[in-house]
């Protein structure tokens, strides 16, 4: 397993849950659903979807940013059981199984992530201390969780833990799939270091104060992430690249500030801006980050990535979504509710079908110098 790349394999794991976890809209009526859809949905959208392609994304990176050992036999194993087992439990009505397992996944990448940094010659990256936050957010989210604290479990672990990682990973991203160099990333003063890592505390703890009821804090997090935008991404910088990725990368920073804006102004439908965060952030910088990561460690040229149609189509219906979610939650009849859901649901339906269809197969071929899932390497796109 050394020379399987972990990406190849929790991709796929990742993509198998976005489907399942909006397909349950579509069967909620269904008598053999023994919990509720929204219940259903949750789990498997933000512990299945997006921790898949987390866990994919920190297994490949972590080694080749420390020049750490690679994922070993028994480290794809425990992360893939306890997907397995969030996989089996999250259709029932009891959550304690499904952030139990959840639980022992995060304190894997716990264990994974320090034991490569602690024996790492190289210097961190300057966002691991938000890697480091984020794990800690998504492991007491989950107890949170377990306990029946479910306000709480949200703002620590669906909203928290993958707002840091955006956050902080976005340094490096947005330069990446903008065109942009980075400035900050690169910076020896001191002083812009301590303040990002202050900046991650601060994040981490309104977020805290946000799930105790403190209408304030979602305030304040609006404020941080202007701060991380124009300071530590530096969003205001004209790029020259045209791709469909730039101006995902510009949708997901204008995403973050609005949506604790909005439920600030308008607490009653907070549940509702937050789905501007999951799906027209936390989704679409799944899907951008997942693509650069697939192209660059499969050997494919990046150029797919500037030319590729197909990324257009997954942007546009993402962002469909996300503005067609928001039909759902503004209006109270319950023939529109339904339908402004289905419509929703199709959006991102379409949008990771078109991206299985062009990436699945990059992600399954392995280079010639090691073993290949695939009998012949794709077509270039």
């Amino acid at each position: 397993m050394k020379n399987v790349d972990p990406y190849r394999v929790f991709f796929p794991i990742g993509l198998l849950n976005a489907f399942l976890a909006v397909g349950v809209w579509f069967l909620r009526d269904l008598p053999w659903l023994s919990a509720p859809a929204l219940f259903i949905h949750g789990k498997l959208i933000a512990g299945g979807f997006l921790w898949a392609f987390i866990t994919g994304f920190l297994m490949t990176a972590v080694p080749k940013m420390t020049g750490a050992s690679p994922a070993s036999r028994i480290e794809f194993l425990i992360p893939l059981g306890a997907m397995a087992a969030m996989l089996a439990t999250a259709w029932g009505i009891d959550p304690r199984p499904f952030y139990f397992s959840h639980l022992l996944l995060v304190l894997f990448l716990i264990s994974f992530v320090a034991r490569r940094h602690i024996t790492s010659n190289r210097p961190a990256p300057i966002f691991f201390s938000h890697i480091g936050l984020a794990l800690l957010l998504a492991a007491a989210g989950d107890v949170y969780h377990a306990q029946g604290y479910s306000s709480m479990g949200v703002m620590l672990l669906q909203v928290g833990a993958v707002l840091l990682l955006v956050l902080g990973i976005g340094t490096r991203f947005f330069s990446f799939l903008t065109g942009i160099p980075s400035i900050f990333e690169s910076t020896t003063q001191k002083l812009p270091r301590y303040a990002f890592h202050t900046c991650g505390v601060l994040v981490a703890g309104s977020l805290w104060l946000a799930g105790e009821g403190y209408l304030w804090a979602y305030a304040v997090l609006s404020i941080l992430a202007l701060v991380y935008l124009f300071v530590f991404w530096k969003v205001q910088r004209k790029s020259e690249r045209h791709t469909a990725l730039r101006y995902a990368m510009t949708t997901v920073a204008t995403m973050i500030p609005m949506s604790f804006a909005l439920s600030w102004l308008l607490p009653q439908q907070f549940l509702t801006w937050l789905h501007l965060l999951f799906i027209g952030c936390f989704g679409l910088i799944t899907f951008s980050v997942a693509t650069r990561v697939t192209l660059s460690h499969g050997a494919f040229p990046v150029d797919i990535e500037m030319k590729s149609k197909a990324l257009w189509w997954v942007v546009g219906c993402i962002v469909l979504a996300a503005l067609t979610r928001l039909g759902y939650g503004i209006t109270t009849d319950a023939w529109w509710q339904k339908s402004w859901m289905h419509t929703a649901a199709g959006f991102w339906v379409a949008a990771a079908t078109i991206w299985t269809v062009v990436f699945l197969k990059k992600i399954l071929y392995l280079n010639k110098a090691q073993p290949t899932f695939l009998a012949k390497p794709p077509a270039k796109q």
